[in-house]
């Protein structure tokens, strides 16, 4: 029972935001210079992993800790609020720090060695992965609380990974894999405006002034739509100037999933559970967009 408690508190639906911008930039960086080193590839594989399961729940932590999530895991969204089980007392919060604290240094671990092989650039780019997973909870800086969460995810889950993971590979800094990273980092900024939504009277009474809870739940999807056509117009405009190779637009084809989330949140945005569809159908849209923008550096 206790494992399953941890693979819920990994909340494993959400790893390809973690996992997916490496891919990108590995392929970007095969693409570019015909390198592909599977030993540093996982390397960077499985030390993203670590961080973005560790991200998940310092979040969990810090929100549980503060009292921003109190739903417990049989009555809440399963895409926000939390994995639930510090509510349900699964896991207590010494626990979930603790591992917290052991991914992290595990991490960093690996960031370290990749530094010794590969170069100082991969230290500084560890460095502001880390400031950001770190601060986008805890103080002085919180930045998930004071509006600027969004913003600081989308260059931290966007660029900052994919310029990491391609200079892995490639040991030199490419303008090309920057702006790659900027398609999953568009992608989680829409994705996290979407889980904000069913959170909105939560956050709102504990002060999480992130932007839904500044502008509102309708303002919010506003927002998840304009967030969805810039990804589109990005990835056809990137296409067509020559920014990516031509077989990027494959990426086009996760669409569908991007209509349905936004049919379902436009219906069910009010509803905290219901509104659950479209959170799935944001997962879907990220997982299919960013392995078919993968494939299309490869073909």
């Amino acid at each position: 029972m206790k494992a399953r408690a941890w693979i819920q508190a990994f909340r494993l639906k959400f790893l390809p935001q973690g996992v997916m911008p490496v891919l990108i930039g590995t392929a970007a960086a095969y693409s570019a210079k015909g390198v592909f080193h599977m030993d540093l590839f996982l390397l960077s594989f499985f030390g993203m992993m670590l961080v973005q399961f560790g991200l998940t729940m310092l979040d969990d932590w810090h929100d549980y800790m503060r009292g921003t999530d109190t739903t417990a895991t049989d009555v809440k969204n399963p895409y926000s609020g939390g994995s639930g089980v510090l509510v349900d007392g699964s896991i207590t919060p010494r626990e979930m720090i603790t591992v917290v604290a052991l991914f992290y240094l595990i991490a960093a671990g690996i960031g370290l060695y990749l530094t010794a092989v590969r170069g100082v650039e991969i230290f500084y780019i560890m460095l502001a992965g880390f400031f950001i997973s770190i601060f986008y909870s805890l103080k002085p800086f919180q930045f998930a609380y004071r509006g600027a969460g969004e913003f600081m995810m989308l260059l931290g889950y966007g660029p900052i990974i994919t310029l990491g993971a391609y200079f892995v590979q490639a040991q030199d800094l490419s303008l090309q894999a920057a702006l790659a990273g900027f398609l999953p980092g568009m992608l989680m900024w829409t994705m996290i405006i979407v889980n904000e939504i069913p959170d909105y009277e939560g956050d709102k009474v504990a002060g999480k002034r992130n932007l839904v809870v500044r502008f509102g739940r309708e303002a919010g999807v506003r927002l998840f739509a304009g967030g969805l056509a810039a990804v589109y117009l990005f990835i056809g405009a990137a296409a067509a100037l020559g920014v990516f190779p031509a077989g990027t637009v494959l990426a086009l084809l996760s669409m569908p999933f991007a209509g349905r989330a936004m049919g379902h949140l436009k219906e069910h945005y009010m509803g905290r559970l219901e509104v659950a569809a479209a959170n799935r159908e944001m997962v879907k849209v990220y997982s299919a967009a960013t392995l078919l923008f993968t494939i299309g550096f490869l073909i």
